[in-house]
């Protein structure tokens, strides 16, 4: 009782100079408050306060100090910035440990600011909360935007005095997870160097840059789960002590090494030891680490092997159920949905991880040809499900993946949402976040835990307010898409705001109309191809006649004219590939004039990444190229 006493009266006598004054940080560029951090502050708390100091420099040109809490004289006439869990947050009623999961506060005291966040969960699992609440700080209360990565997509506003009103802010994030995936350096992208002829410390160099982006936008989140591709490593560990581990291809071999090695071998999933086997597996992973909130028993992703064609696996299918394509050693085969089968191979695994952990999660995915909801086969409790769907080029599949999410939904006690439709242009300027914030609200409205998305390509020019309004909305999933937009556009374009917002309006027309249109449900190609090939010299005349305006309007000022250029790259890139893949289509139908016209402007694409793209943060340049553009 005596400590609370005296850590009150000790706050009383630091606080006590400013009442009723407003907030000054920074005067005339010299510092006016200090940064103050817990004897042993937090790893979330220290990132948070360095993180402050850079966005108050960046804006006043002063470099606030930052100081241990034991270090304060016993008063000062400075302002007090408390970022994370102090005595003298305690002391003014702000305790993280009685905070939900995840919740952050920024809130004004008299002769202090406090930013202060959930910084671990209550197993110790760290979390970043009051990381986040700075963030928040610098977004709304300094008018910091992070548009893209690099110094180009960076806000900063020019302010010599610093001063903030009265605030008193809370936010709780409602998904656990918030996720898009980082694309960085890999066997993919090496791919694509090569193809270009790039370096890979060059490209790794440059893509290190993108955290600051998805830390500035809260990515992340509280839930410890694996759910992902699960059996890598099985080939090389049983394929030679348990060969009928492995999907029956169509030879009538058990061999799973064509493409990749065994990498991404097919398991017999209604092989009773495999089952046994992975539960053990799995409690052994469960019981040495408590904190994970699932681990996974999910089957490997597609490629030139097939699932299992065994007679026992088959009869676990329902006859009835949706015809799907299946990958193939040689081409795709029609086959029946194969989600029942999974959803029993998935559940007796749980119901055997139960037995001994029955308060223990599985993480596995409703994917590719399982994505379906099953006909018959019922759905563990224990099993976390992810469902990896919707489609943003293709109306049709965006419904049917919300209805698909309904049915799941009624089974699964936990899903979440994990699609891929991030990858849907491929780097063609397009516009989609009114439907993407319609169905992160439509799956949160139906039972949606957590959100992770696949993946941020570094397409920033073509895909780059798609990238940030996903980020706000997952955030605060009631955010304002036309908010967001509105912001974007006079944040980051000033006088060309307008021009700008009606460049993103004519995409978001533009993409959902090709969503609709035949085109889009056209078989046999990839859907980016189908919209670059649908795109007509009009589309292309009106992108550059808005940007053009943009240019026009931005006369006089060098950074938001270089930012319209930016985003122009995707066009001249969209405009360069359609040209290509028209050519290309016609090649390929016996039209050898257009076959030799397709080699050329093949060659012209890639001397435009080389001469004028380079490593850019508006295309990302080595994984159009591994994706075959």
């Amino acid at each position: 009782m005596m400590r609370r006493v005296l850590a009150a009266v000790l706050a009383a006598m630091v606080l006590a100079p400013c009442v009723g004054a407003a907030a000054v940080l920074v005067r005339d560029g010299r510092p006016a408050s200090v940064i103050v951090l817990a004897d042993k502050p937090t790893r979330a708390a220290r990132a948070a306060a360095n993180e402050l100091q850079m966005w108050i420099e960046k804006i006043s040109g002063a470099r606030i100090p930052i100081r241990m809490e034991k270090d304060l004289p016993p008063a000062t006439n400075d302002w007090l910035i408390l970022v994370g869990d102090t005595h003298r947050t305690r002391a003014l009623g702000l305790d993280p440990a009685k905070f939900a999961l995840e919740e952050i506060r920024i809130q004004t005291f008299p002769g202090a600011l406090v930013l202060i966040g959930d910084d671990e969960r209550p197993d110790g699992v760290p979390l970043e909360g009051t990381l986040w609440a700075v963030e928040q700080f610098a977004e709304d209360h300094l008018g910091v935007r992070v548009l893209w990565p690099g110094e180009l997509g960076l806000v900063v506003p020019k302010k010599p005095t610093l001063e903030i009103g009265e605030i008193n802010f809370r936010h709780v994030p409602v998904l656990r997870k918030r996720t898009i995936r980082n694309i960085g350096y890999s066997d993919r992208i090496q791919t694509g160097l090569d193809k270009l002829g790039w370096k890979a410390e060059d490209f790794k160099r440059h893509i290190a840059g993108a955290q600051a982006w998805f830390r500035f936008h809260r990515i992340g989140g509280s839930y410890n789960g694996n759910y992902g591709h699960a059996y890598g490593s099985y080939w090389a560990r049983f394929s030679k002590t348990h060969p009928e581990w492995f999907a029956l291809q169509p030879d009538g071999t058990r061999d799973n090494t064509k493409g990749d090695q065994g990498r991404r071998a097919q398991l017999c999933v209604s092989n009773r030891s495999l089952i046994e086997h992975i539960a053990r597996e799995c409690i052994e992973q469960l019981r040495k680490d408590p904190t994970k909130d699932c681990v996974s028993i999910s089957p490997n992703d597609g490629s030139a092997v097939t699932h299992c064609l065994c007679k026992e696996c088959e009869a676990w299918d329902a006859p009835e159920g949706e015809i799907i394509e299946m990958w193939g050693p040689n081409e795709r085969t029609r086959h029946v949905s194969l989600s029942d089968r999974y959803v029993r191979f998935y559940s007796e695994i749980a119901a055997l991880v139960a037995r001994e952990l029955p308060d223990r999660y599985l993480g596995a995915y409703a994917y590719s040809v399982y994505r379906t909801p099953p006909l018959h086969a019922k759905l563990h409790p224990n099993i976390v499900l992810g469902f990896v769907g919707f489609d943003y080029l293709n109306e049709v599949l965006r419904q049917k993946s919300r209805d698909h999410w309904l049915k799941w939904a009624e089974s699964a006690r936990q899903i979440f949402l994990r699609p891929n439709a991030l990858m849907a242009a491929m780097g063609h300027p397009t516009f989609y976040g009114h439907r993407l914030a319609d169905d992160i609200r439509f799956c949160l409205e139906h039972g949606m835990i957590a959100a992770d998305f696949d993946c941020c390509y570094q397409h920033w020019a073509g895909d780059g307010l798609n990238y940030y309004v996903l980020a706000k909305v997952l955030w605060n999933p009631q955010a304002d898409v036309d908010a967001i937009v509105r912001d974007y556009c006079r944040a980051g374009f000033g006088p060309a705001a307008d021009a700008v917002r009606e460049y993103f309006a004519f995409l978001e027309d533009k993409t959902a109309e090709f969503a609709r249109s035949n085109a889009s449900q056209e078989k046999g190609k990839s859907v980016p191809a189908l919209f670059a090939e649908w795109c007509t010299d009009d589309y292309f005349a009106r992108c550059n006649a808005l940007l053009d305006a943009a240019a026009k309007q931005a006369a006089g000022q060098p950074t938001v004219l270089e930012r319209v250029a930016f985003l122009r790259k995707a066009v001249e890139m969209a405009q360069l590939r359609r040209e290509w893949l028209i050519a290309r289509s016609a090649g390929k139908a016996g039209n050898r004039e257009a076959s030799q016209k397709a080699k050329q402007l093949q060659a012209k694409l890639d001397r435009w990444y080389q001469e004028r793209l380079g490593l850019s943060w508006a295309l990302n340049a080595a994984s159009l190229k591994f994706y075959g553009y």
